[in-house]
């Protein structure tokens, strides 16, 4: 049974961004270029650059912009060429403090571009020396980049949560689980594989939420879910199974940072919902993800097949 991966984050957004339901939850993300940088650094106070194909968080690096007015110090005896000076007045000559006094007359926009990879962060102070440093990095690779969505925390730690959406016993799509990621300290991703760690939906997210609040994420996700994987699926007709990456901003408000089409389902097995498990893997197993017991103890033993082995050998 064959099952339809899509590597391309690219790709996989411009179908979901032609859902008008789906559309919604999607931060504004652009292809990586001059152009495109420039247009989103003046836009957004953080963006993603990621890999347009890549997995585990490798290669995703992250600009912060901020933009302040400093004061521009101009000295009060200067002049200009259309200024004259008056003769000097022996009554009225200023004293050394004032002849050498300045005052601040103007400010200009300082702009200062952040850039963090990993734990490694550096400052830039033009758009060229920004682009630079980003094309060391992504060479002659594809890339997008992506508006920054400032992630709801846990103690004080940025997290994000993985809704997991299956083919069902019926052949239709079905959200099985979600779980969170809480990023290490330090780091700008929250994934396992980059020091991350798992926990519950509930663990997370109802210290911010009341329980009525988190009733309606919770169904609001699962719905998500579901058309995410049935958009998909007219682009991709083989799939059967999706891992949607989905931040939660101050406010609560869900957001799809990107989906994966061979989403990791151990995870949720070392979580203690293990009916939810057991339905995932049930799942797996129907449409060949995983292989079935029977198939399992249909194989024979490493042990049976050496003998096996060794009576033809002696025949």
């Amino acid at each position: 049974m064959v099952i339809q991966r899509v590597s391309s984050k690219w790709a996989k957004t411009t179908v979901l961004q032609r859902s008008r339901i789906v559309s919604e939850y999607i931060p504004v993300t652009r292809k990586y270029s001059r152009q495109t940088l420039e247009g989103m650094t003046e836009l957004f106070e953080s963006n993603y650059i990621k890999p347009d194909r890549g997995t585990y968080g490798n290669g995703v690096m992250r600009v912060k912009t901020t933009r302040l007015y400093e004061p521009v110090v101009i000295s009060e005896g200067s002049t200009t060429d259309a200024e004259v000076p008056e003769e000097p007045n022996d009554l009225d000559l200023p004293d050394e403090s004032e002849a050498n006094a300045v005052t601040f007359r103007d400010t200009q926009l300082i702009t200062t571009y952040q850039l963090q990879y990993g734990t490694e962060e550096r400052s830039f102070y033009s758009l060229d020396e920004l682009e630079r440093a980003l094309n060391d990095r992504i060479q002659e690779r594809d890339y997008i980049i992506q508006q920054g969505i400032s992630l709801m925390k846990h103690g004080d730690l940025p997290f994000d949560l993985r809704v997991l959406t299956q083919k069902n016993l019926q052949h239709n799509w079905e959200t099985t689980g979600i779980l969170g990621r809480v990023a290490a300290p330090g780091k700008i991703i929250t994934n396992i594989h980059g020091g991350g760690r798992l926990a519950t939906f509930e663990e997370l997210v109802l210290p911010h939420l009341h329980q009525d609040g988190f009733k309606k994420l919770r169904n609001e996700l699962y719905r998500l879910g579901n058309h995410t994987a049935v958009q998909l699926q007219t682009s991709f007709p083989k799939l059967k199974e999706i891992g949607i990456d989905i931040a939660l901003d101050e406010e609560g408000r869900p957001w799809i940072l990107e989906v994966n089409t061979l989403p990791g389902i151990y995870a949720f097995g070392l979580l203690p919902d293990k009916e939810t498990y057991r339905k995932i893997r049930r799942y797996a197993i129907a449409y060949g993800r995983l292989p079935s017991k029977k198939s399992k103890s249909s194989r024979p033993s490493a042990k049976a097949r050496a003998s096996s082995a060794k009576k033809r050998v002696r025949r």
